[in-house]
């Protein structure tokens, strides 16, 4: 089972139901496997859109959604949802595409510390580094 598969199946077991995103590199194989998993993805025009989308089913329903977007500029884009959905104790989920884990450091796709980036305005920011972990991290968050 690949990684895209074990995250929607994670996230399928942990009852979320609704995702928002911007489909574009690396993600595709993940929005395809979130869809395989009869989760309701919410294609939006950009991140700020799903970040908010994603943040307003937070409020909505007090269960989390999920905010999809590609690495780099995506996460950036979403974060005035991320931190709308701070701020307001709304629960959301946000995961942000990567590079492969070997050009870490090295000027890879769109690299950016995307931990960094938003730990300070979420309860727990993680970087996947194995398959394995996966269903542990979804659970957790």
């Amino acid at each position: 089972m690949d990684g895209a598969s074990i995250i929607a199946k994670a996230l399928r077991d942990q009852g979320i139901e609704y995702v928002f995103g911007v489909v574009g590199i690396p993600i595709v194989e993940l929005s395809l496997a979130i869809q395989a998993e009869n989760l309701k993805y919410v294609g939006m025009r950009n991140e700020q859109a799903a970040s908010y989308g994603a943040s307003a089913i937070g409020y909505l329903t007090d269960r989390p959604a999920v905010c999809l977007v590609v690495p780099g500029p995506g996460l950036v884009h979403a974060l005035a949802g991320i931190v709308n959905a701070q701020v307001n104790c709304w629960p959301m989920i946000v995961i942000g595409g990567s590079f492969d884990q070997d050009q870490v450091g090295m000027g890879g796709f769109q690299e950016l510390d995307q931990v960094e980036a938003v730990s300070k305005y979420c309860k727990y920011a993680v970087r996947l580094e194995t398959l394995e972990s996966i269903p542990y991290h979804i659970e957790k968050v």
